[in-house]
């Protein structure tokens, strides 16, 4: 072999390191995949190999090529696992996830895809062990290196004059860890962030209370409450004393991103800084309620948690689920969501004349099989792997029906015995579950656009009798909209309202349960697509 030929293999050995995760990723997913992907690496390529070039220095040769091949590594787990280029919502997720979560993670995505790795390790050793040599001292080689030059400054110009060069110029392994060290400002800003006062005033004399029962992962398509073949809500379907509403979405595929919108002003229509916007706690706060976070989700993860740090606001907080202290207890303990009955009875038992309470749920977060009891284990962990996930998750929707049903059941007789409180309670989940409902996987991960079954809801509303007299008077529209499009990431405003507080901050068109309220918005999800349900 020439020392020509074999200076040329030596660079296609670099290209194919290169091209080696973008190549993958338009395999697996040819719809996400963008041809600008490989044009930004080879262009970043360019400008990484420039000062080998100029000096001849084998180690800025091997710095180059070491930050290629973790580029590429980073991008080739994410196109394997989630089909889809890294985004900074995958970061959120994974520094807001314990080591539990994670390794449960990994169980239902583990794949032969990963034994890729090896092929790409070896072409990184290749590439370091025959180095190219990139003398352009001819003529031939100036005009090559100027003409790849002035293409990446033409690239890099036009989106920088266009203001898009975060968005159109940079790679997707260092566009998404960039836009989330922005957004992860706002994180610790809310940390730190104190309480605003505004302008409330309440329009009622009673005694009141507002429960929020916020679920996990729950897709209501596999609860028989709303049309589900197995009977995986038995409890629910029993009660004669629910408002069952079947056109709720979220508008979010992740925990984080959907509390810190439908606990907040914020929305997809109009997104603002979450640590300047009005959150729920600014408005109780400035009102007679007193509120209470009580959550058997983990407080604590790799990142400060977000949900946490908005949550710290509340008067009274309770975190029962303590496991990811350390990753051997929280792999082998399990929290179930009954834990949250007693600290509901101790907040029910409070003296307060207003409150609001907010019960976090584990509901049926993955790893299903450890959401409930043995007693609930009624759809048998066997058979192929897509039979075990389904039954899994169904029976963890079981044991949620129950732990629904007994909160409502709990709040029912403290009504009982308290004629005057008037009490509302919902019943959502903070996003869906695609389990096995939309291609052959189970998650609420997406790629290019979210599954249906991803942001596809349980909404309920439960009254006391007292509630239920005092809406039919002012409200009794509610029962009519059992039907009506509503997305959560509004339900700040329904909160409001169903708490008789009367704010500049209530937007009566967002609130479900106002006669104001616009039932022809565009339900626009976080991807950026307009929900369109199944026919």
């Amino acid at each position: 072999m020439t020392n020509k030929s074999g200076n040329l293999l030596n660079l296609l050995w670099l290209v194919a390191l290169v091209l080696f995760a973008p190549v993958t990723g338009l395999i697996l997913n040819s719809e996400v995949f963008t041809a600008r992907s490989i044009l930004l690496l080879l262009l970043w390529t360019v400008v990484l190999l420039t000062p080998y070039v100029l000096t001849r220095k084998k180690w800025l040769y091997v710095t180059a090529t070491s930050l290629l091949f973790a580029d590429g590594f980073i991008n080739l787990f994410h196109w394997i696992v989630l089909k889809c280029p890294l985004n900074a919502s995958s970061i959120f997720v994974f520094l807001n996830t314990n080591f539990n979560e994670a390794s449960e993670f990994m169980t239902i995505k583990m794949t032969p895809l990963l034994l890729l790795f090896i092929p790409y390790t070896a072409l990184f050793v290749i590439t370091l062990k025959h180095i190219p040599d990139l003398k352009f001292k001819s003529k031939g080689g100036i005009i090559t290196w100027s003409i790849l030059w002035l293409i990446v400054v033409l690239f890099f110009s036009d989106n920088i004059v266009n203001k898009r060069f975060l968005r159109l110029a940079v790679p997707d392994v260092e566009r998404a860890f960039v836009s989330f060290f922005n957004e992860s400002k706002e994180y610790k800003n809310l940390k730190t962030r104190e309480l605003y006062n505004i302008d409330t005033e309440l329009t009622t004399k009673d005694t009141t209370l507002v429960v929020v029962i916020i679920g996990e992962s729950c897709n209501r398509n596999h609860m028989s409450l709303y049309g589900y073949g197995r009977e995986t809500t038995p409890r629910l379907q029993a009660r004669q004393d629910l408002l069952v509403f079947d056109n709720v979405i979220s508008a979010n595929s992740n925990t984080l991103r959907s509390v810190m919108n439908f606990l907040t002003e914020n929305n997809t229509d109009n997104p603002r800084p979450l640590d300047s916007c009005i959150h729920i706690f600014d408005v109780l706060h400035s009102s007679p309620y007193k509120s209470y976070w009580l959550s058997n989700q983990s407080p604590i993860g790799l990142w400060d948690n977000g949900v946490t740090n908005l949550a710290q606001n509340a008067d009274v907080k309770t975190f029962i689920n303590i496991t990811a202290n350390s990753s051997k207890e929280s792999t082998m303990t399990v929290s179930l969501d009954e834990r949250l009955f007693e600290p509901l009875r101790s907040a029910l038992d409070d003296t307060a004349k207003h409150k609001v309470v907010f019960l976090h749920l584990m509901g049926n977060h993955t790893q299903y099989n450890k959401r409930y009891p043995r007693d609930f284990a009624i759809f048998e962990d066997k058979g192929d792997k897509r039979t075990r996930v389904i039954n899994t998750y169904d029976n963890a929707i079981l044991y949620n029906d129950f732990v629904v049903d007994s909160i409502i059941s709990i709040l029912n007789s403290y009504s009982l015995s308290h004629n005057g409180v008037r009490i509302s309670a919902i019943y959502f989940s903070d996003h869906g579950e695609n389990v096995y409902d939309e291609g052959d996987y189970a998650g609420h991960d997406y790629s290019d656009r979210i599954p249906n079954a991803n942001v596809e809801i349980p909404f309920i509303l439960w009254f006391s009798q007292s509630q239920r007299n005092y809406l039919n008077i002012h409200y009794p529209h509610i029962q009519e909209r059992l039907h009506t499009p509503y997305m959560i990431d509004d339900l700040f405003h329904t909160i409001i309202e169903l708490g008789d507080i009367q704010t500049p901050i209530l937007d009566k068109q967002r609130s479900f349960v106002n006669n104001d309220f616009d039932t022809t918005r565009q339900r626009m999800l976080e991807d950026g697509s307009i929900y369109t349900p199944k026919q």
